[in-house]
């Protein structure tokens, strides 16, 4: 397997070894911070005061932004590289349109508008197809074999997790309703990439992108998670702005910044 040592068309051999090691007191502080930040919320905020929905609004808009601006940072470093920059741009991207999201959101809201289905879910939306060229894009420049068994399990999972949603939001909705194909829609995105992370991390294990890699499907997972626990929540008419589940999405956008920063080091 070759990789650029420094991009400029001058392949290496990629080490059979891990260089990188993961800091495991990144992970802590992130979770020590937002467990502090959600217990903020519970103790010293009135769910009905009109303020929490911007502090909420700042503190997305700010995770996903230092998620974005690293990864703009990378992209312009290794723009000349012909895969990494590209690839490196279409994920900053795609952070970015989650913080535009949010933004446009919180803006129809104190408008007093619908906020969804808006424009802001169209940005939204857009996260996926450019998270997904940025994994696609990086796992096809190793061109790897990809065994039948790893195979089908990459296809099935956004199947299975997408069909359980209709399912059951179909059975809630009795018709293809705007909020049915707003939330499927949602929900294949994120398995979708949530399948090219998982394949990443297989493919890259025993190699230097191996922790970043794998940093970065943690990440996914969380929004993925967070994705699809509020497209239950709001099936059933539960989701709350105060709602721990936020955190997931405020965690994933930090680990993802952090997996970059470790792409940073090995590329």
């Amino acid at each position: 397997m070759l990789f650029f040592k420094k991009l400029h068309n001058q392949p290496e051999v990629v080490p059979n070894k891990l260089t990188e090691k993961i800091n495991y007191k990144i992970f802590f502080v992130i979770i020590v911070g937002l467990l502090v930040y959600q217990f903020y919320l519970y103790v010293f905020q009135n769910p009905d005061d009109h303020n929490i929905e911007l502090i909420e609004t700042i503190v997305t808009t700010s995770t996903a932004l230092v998620a974005a601006i690293a990864g703009f940072f990378i992209a312009k470093r290794y723009w000349k590289s012909g895969v990494f920059g590209t690839a490196y741009l279409a994920l900053a991207s795609g952070m970015l349109c989650n913080a535009l999201a949010e933004r446009i959101y919180y803006f129809l809201e104190q408008q007093g508008q619908v906020p969804s289905p808006s424009v802001a879910d169209w940005v939204w939306l857009a996260f996926y197809p450019l998270t997904f060229y940025h994994l696609a894009r990086n796992i096809h420049f190793f061109k790897p074999k990809i065994r039948l068994p790893v195979k089908a399990i990459i296809v099935l999972i956004p199947i299975v997790i997408t069909g359980v949603y209709a399912y059951l939001e179909y059975g809630q909705e009795e018709a293809a309703t705007t909020t049915f194909v707003l939330g499927l829609a949602y929900v294949m995105g994120s398995s979708v990439i949530l399948s090219a992370a998982i394949l990443g991390a297989l493919i890259f294990c025993q190699g230097t992108l191996g922790i970043p890699w794998l940093i970065l499907t943690i990440g996914i997972v969380l929004t993925t998670l967070g994705d699809n626990w509020y497209s239950y929540l709001d099936m059933y008419n539960q989701y709350t702005i105060t709602h721990p589940l936020n955190l997931l999405w405020y965690g994933g956008y930090l680990v993802i910044a952090y997996a970059l920063y470790k792409h940073k080091k090995v590329l």
